[in-house]
């Protein structure tokens, strides 16, 4: 039986970079996924990566009909679909290639197949049964599975077979107001896809801030998207041509479309992988159940990412990946203490990090909030649109900064800056108070 010092289960961005940050501690290091075109988890095959390539394609399209305006001489004959699904293929795989070579560069070993314990210190891979002393489960989520929607992989679908059509859809429901409904919301849109969003809760982005969805919700009506809040499908039927959704919430409905979407959430991924055998303990909703140094049940036995109930990003689990490696090479028991942006890549863009007016409501804190709006800034004009505005919730004890929001152009890049300004208590007039470029996006932080 083989032995290492540390084994990492999954190689999706925590897993791959706990084995990096492992391995460069000088310790002998195995990481175990289960195919080496899985390599970079669902963020790099079915989740960030991909999704946003598609999108930056639907974010040039949007803005023809502007620069049309300006003199540009841009003519929108549709899109080759195939071509773009080609395209985001050979960009995976040659980050993949570059995520490989610098497991390869570090020493880490990898075994390609599925893992499960055997016991607190053997898990057994491919039949073969590998002992360790500490360990890190990185086996990331999964696509949410409904009764009622029941994927076929070709007229009800994940957001995993978005990337092998070849051709986009007159008509589609989309079912789920969350990040990812709402960014498949957009390109579809983008495209000409006549889209009508369910949305379960009573408006989109339920985790975000109330303005920031009305602002999102007028942004979709606008762009001709049907939006139903307060409503769920509640049965759908498939056939050659098409779907039958049954729809009930403020009024029941029955929608024919080409495709239906279901963006419903994700749950952990831990088929197959029985930690129950390594004496670690999950939580009633099938999380990896962690302190807050990220030890399981067992303390040499570590988890991380999307298999544990902390926010779903792949920056969460980079974060959390370099905490636990540190821990184990340590013996210290450290937490993660940085504060985690939200992004979402719809249009508008929306970003924020901190606390929003809402929840310094209900914790009794005396805020202020700023904000400034997008049309008093010369850069998002001459991008072609100047919709939205960034938000700052200030202590009025202080006058710290203790959370941010942006809807609108490049939110996602400028949300560092505030981020930045809430970790590190930053008082609001400092922030606004040092010069920012000019005409930039970002120059709208010096207007609240």
């Amino acid at each position: 039986m083989r032995e290492f010092e540390a084994v990492v289960i999954g190689g999706g961005p925590g897993g791959y970079e706990a084995a990096l940050e492992l391995a460069h501690g000088g310790m002998k290091t195995l990481l175990v996924e289960r195919s080496k075109e899985h390599i970079g988890g669902v963020c790099l095959n079915e989740g960030c990566i991909p999704t946003k390539n598609y999108l930056q394609s639907a974010e040039y399209a949007s803005k023809i009909a502007y620069f049309s305006g300006c003199g540009l001489d841009l003519r929108y004959g549709g899109l080759d679909l195939r071509r773009l699904a080609e395209k985001t293929v050979a960009l995976k795989s040659e980050i993949r290639s570059g995520v490989v070579w610098l497991l390869d560069q570090a020493g880490v070993e990898s075994i390609y197949g599925s893992a499960s314990f055997v016991d607190p210190h053997t898990i057994e891979v491919l039949g073969e049964r590998i002992g360790f002393q500490k360990c890190i489960i990185a086996t990331g989520s999964q696509t949410r599975e409904s009764d009622v929607l029941r994927l076929d992989g070709k007229r009800i679908i994940s957001n995993k077979e978005v990337f092998s059509l070849e051709s986009i859809p007159e008509s589609m429901v989309i079912v789920g107001g969350g990040a990812i409904g709402c960014e498949f919301t957009t390109f579809f849109n983008a495209f000409g896809t006549q889209v009508t969003l369910i949305a379960r809760g009573s408006r989109l982005l339920l985790k975000e801030d109330e303005e920031v969805s009305k602002a999102l919700l007028r942004s979709f009506k606008k762009a001709g998207i049907r939006v139903l809040t307060s409503a769920v499908p509640t049965k759908a039927v498939a056939d050659d041509e098409g779907v039958e959704v049954w729809i009930e919430g403020e009024a029941q409905e029955h929608i024919r479309c080409e495709m239906v979407l279901s963006a419903i959430g994700r749950v952990p991924y831990t088929d197959g992988l029985f930690p129950e055998n390594g004496g670690v303990v999950r939580t009633a909703d099938g999380y990896i159940d962690v302190n807050a140094a990220f030890e399981t049940s067992q303390p040499h036995i570590y988890a991380i990412g999307d298999c544990i109930d902390t926010p779903a990003f792949a920056h969460t689990a980079y974060a959390e990946a370099k905490v636990a490696a540190h821990n184990i090479l340590t013996g210290e028991k450290n937490t993660n203490l940085h504060i985690t942006p939200s992004t979402i890549f719809s249009h508008p863009q929306i970003a924020s990090c901190g606390i929003s007016e809402n929840e310094a409501a209900k914790e009794g804190i005396a805020v202020e909030v700023k904000k400034a709006l997008f049309k008093v800034n010369a850069k998002s004009k001459i991008l072609g649109d100047d919709a939205g505005f960034a938000k700052i919730i200030v202590s009025k004890e202080n006058g710290v900064i203790l959370g941010a929001t942006v809807i609108g152009n490049e939110a996602t890049e400028i949300i560092h800056e505030l981020l930045v300004a809430v970790e590190k208590k930053i008082p609001s007039a400092q922030l606004t108070g040092m010069i920012h470029a000019h005409p930039t996006v970002s120059e709208i932080i010096r207007y609240l």
